[in-house]
């Protein structure tokens, strides 16, 4: 059978609040049920069933013995979909041979050919299980494990939550998941104790939390628009969910950054397949994310005002009293607004969306019943409409830059946020045009959005060096920072501005790799 689960880790806090949370008696179907699970997981010396997407182990439930057979299937972010074979095991000795339909001892035997199978880790948890009445009718089993992984010496904590689809649709996990975690960062699991277990047994450490950038999947043109929208949907997504535990567990300026890039990722993508796949479901998330870009807007910002734009202006020449004035009030400035930010990310309107995102993508949220041409429109091959949707981008964007040597400062700004949409729709549908043609061109973008940077930074430190929150507003030292690294952003602006120009020219004359 396909096991489809979504894992979330968990802290010990997080633990104690999930047990006791007041929903699971509203929802339970049956009694809570506690048990003492131990797993060995079997393989060849060289790992050969880890490298064929197989786990297989053996798991002791009081003096009963299970064999279970997993193969990787597709997976998202939190999001487990394998196939699962299950089989008693008398005495606690692996069970390679008998009726197969699914296949899975003839893949045993294929990939580990001549070699024995040996335990290589084993995992010890304690497991309480709820069985849940899902929203919409469906069951879900809620699995929490508190325990660790074992490999020789080596042992790692396990800690974490297990929504599994008993009946029902997927959507019904993430709306069980909405209910039960009503606080954000949510840590979706990246892997599965099988994952995890292997690494300890390779002696490699658990990785950390690091910022994630975007990663456009690879598709062909035959592709259907409906499954590009969705892979693009849940990168998004996971962009979005592990840069607010980055945010929530460090000061890496760099989680910030990437979560407001995954959001305006989030919102074009919308924007590019709302007409096929139905704009009127996509509108409330396409707003929340708006707002939680405004919440991490300012925090962004800070970040880059005192860590590279101040910074470097001071290294100019400033005197050093007013230079570590000015730094000191903006790292007190950024620590405020981080606070903020962080109070904000951690609160049930963020975790909803994430959650309300991730059902939206996984149980295709867009269908709409009444809408008898929109299955032809998700079917179509999105190699027929990519072309038209990158030109209706670049159409805007030149429109947008008509005059542009008049242009203000604003309307430089509203350029700028359509040259990013174009950059965005490029990276999106790349994967269908040549390589060359693909760089050629978005090398150019690149290049032209930088020097809309310079002039946008000037901008930004204009109005937070001089506005009503401006830091050391009584402060002559500070006051004279500001003084000196307004005037070099504006000299630096202008100087640049002939280059911007310059720039937008070789853009309008370059050909769109699409064309």
């Amino acid at each position: 059978m396909i096991e489809t689960e979504l894992k979330i880790t968990l802290d010990s806090e997080g633990e104690a609040r999930l047990r006791r949370h007041p929903a699971l008696a509203h929802l339970r179907l049956a009694p809570r049920r506690t048990q003492i699970l131990r797993s060995v997981y079997y393989d060849t010396p060289e790992h050969a069933l880890a490298a064929q997407g197989i786990a297989l182990r053996l798991r002791q439930v009081g003096r009963r013995w299970v064999q279970t057979v997993k193969r990787r299937g597709e997976s998202a972010h939190g999001l487990f979909a394998n196939l699962e074979v299950e089989c008693a095991a008398p005495g606690g000795r692996l069970v390679l041979d008998g009726p197969d339909p699914e296949g899975v001892f003839g893949a045993i035997d294929a990939a580990a050919g001549t070699a024995a199978l040996s335990p290589v880790f084993e995992t010890r948890v304690r497991r309480t299980t709820e069985r849940l009445r899902a929203p919409e009718g469906g069951e879900v089993e809620l699995a929490i494990d508190a325990g660790e992984i074992r490999a020789g010496e080596a042992v790692t904590p396990i800690r974490e939550a297990e929504l599994e689809l008993v009946e029902g649709a997927v959507g019904e996990l993430y709306g069980i998941a909405r209910t039960l975690f009503p606080r954000a960062p949510v840590r979706f699991s990246l892997e599965n104790k099988s994952a995890r277990g292997y690494r300890l047994a390779r002696g490699e450490a658990e990785p950390p939390v690091r910022p994630r950038n975007a990663r456009v999947p690879d598709y062909a043109a035959s592709a259907t628009v409906e499954s590009v929208a969705r892979d693009i949907f849940r990168d998004c997504l996971a962009q979005i969910a592990q840069n607010m535990v980055v945010i929530a567990e460090s000061d890496d300026p760099e989680g910030p950054h990437q979560i407001r890039v995954g959001l305006r990722r989030l919102r074009t993508a919308f924007a590019i397949f709302g007409p096929s796949l139905g704009k009127a479901a996509l509108a409330p998330l396409a707003r929340e994310a708006q707002r939680l870009g405004q919440v991490v807007g300012p925090l962004r910002d800070i970040d880059v005002l005192a860590g590279e734009i101040v910074a470097e202006a001071v290294e100019s020449g400033l005197d050093a009293a007013a230079r570590e004035a000015l730094l000191g009030c903006l790292a007190a400035r950024g620590a405020e607004v981080r606070r903020g930010v962080r109070r904000t990310l951690a609160g049930p309107e963020a975790a909803g969306f994430l959650f309300d995102l991730g059902r939206l993508i996984e149980g295709r949220g867009w269908l709409a019943p009444s809408d008898y041409s929109q299955t032809e429109r998700l079917a179509a091959p999105v190699g027929g409409l990519a072309g038209d949707l990158l030109d209706a981008r670049l159409r805007r964007v030149r429109r947008r830059g008509r005059g542009i040597r008049k242009l203000d400062t604003e309307a430089l700004h509203v350029l700028r946020k359509d040259l990013k949409k174009l950059r965005y729709a490029a990276d999106t549908f790349a994967p269908i045009y040549p390589d060359a043609k693909v760089a050629t061109y978005v090398k150019e973008l690149k290049s032209l959005q930088d020097s809309f940077g310079h002039l946008n930074d000037a901008a930004m430190a204009a109005e937070a060096l001089t506005g009503p929150e401006a830091p050391g507003r009584d402060d002559g030292d500070v006051q004279r920072g500001v003084g000196w690294v307004l005037g070099t952003l504006t000299v630096r602006a202008g100087q640049q501005r002939p280059d911007l120009f310059a720039r937008w020219d070789r853009l309008r004359a370059a050909r769109p790799f699409w064309s």
